[in-house]
């Protein structure tokens, strides 16, 4: 599904190494559901949640503090741009240890732990994946929420019935795989959660992992 010439574009983290991403987006986001009816990466939904308990006067600073953390993520990916505008291999790979050993010692801590340290670091790291992470194999994705995706999903599909050129048809299974790759992280995270319940964020590790291993693997010179 790519090669190394492929992987020459600023950012671009191969497919395999996306669908793994944003496989570990959905998870995430299903798992902070369940334990705290509140989202890190879907931030669409935390401002729905956070006009309602606005509107029913029901505490709302657990929708905002995300947002918050969201919004200075944002702006932290576009100061990591500009000292790195090529996004090198080594910048993206350091990024990834860095997601990785984070969603390890969210993972360690107690279930007991307040529910804003999951939540406010899990917006920020959610923000950089959004800003740094929307190549792979040249094609465009989001790799932490699936609206955008079943966008291009649509758009790639009517290309494919418009001009049946191997590209296309590429693009078109790409975008189905992406979309795929959400729900199936969100029905795994949502699984592990019921029956783990905090120790449901090691799935999301050892995936985040596998991420980087293949991003590793498919980037060597």
């Amino acid at each position: 599904m790519q090669d190394n010439q492929t992987l020459r574009t600023p950012g671009d983290v191969g497919q395999v190494s996306a669908l793994l991403m944003t496989m570990v987006s959905g998870y995430i986001d299903a798992h902070l559901f369940l334990r705290y009816q509140s989202f890190a990466f879907a931030q669409t939904g935390n401002v729905v949640f956070f006009a309602v308990a606005l509107v029913q006067h029901h505490p709302w600073t657990r929708y905002l503090w995300p947002l918050l953390a969201y919004a200075t993520g944002l702006a932290l990916a576009q100061l990591l741009r500009g000292v790195r505008p090529a996004l090198p291999r080594h910048f993206m790979v350091a990024v990834m240890v860095g997601q990785v050993a984070i969603f390890a010692v969210l993972a360690m801590l107690p279930a007991a732990t307040p529910a804003a340290i999951f939540l406010v670091v899990l917006s920020l790291v959610g923000a950089i994946r959004l800003d740094l992470f929307r190549s792979a194999g040249g094609l465009s994705l989001v790799t932490i929420a699936t609206t955008g995706n079943l966008m291009r999903l649509a758009q790639s599909v009517a290309a494919m019935v418009r001009d049946r050129r191997a590209g296309q048809v590429h693009a078109a299974v790409f975008s189905v795989l992406v979309v795929a790759a959400f729900a199936v992280g969100a029905f795994l995270g949502a699984l592990a959660t019921v029956h783990v319940s905090s120790a449901a964020l090691w799935g999301a590790v050892a995936i985040e992992a596998l991420a980087l291993v293949s991003y590793l693997a498919a980037s060597r010179p």
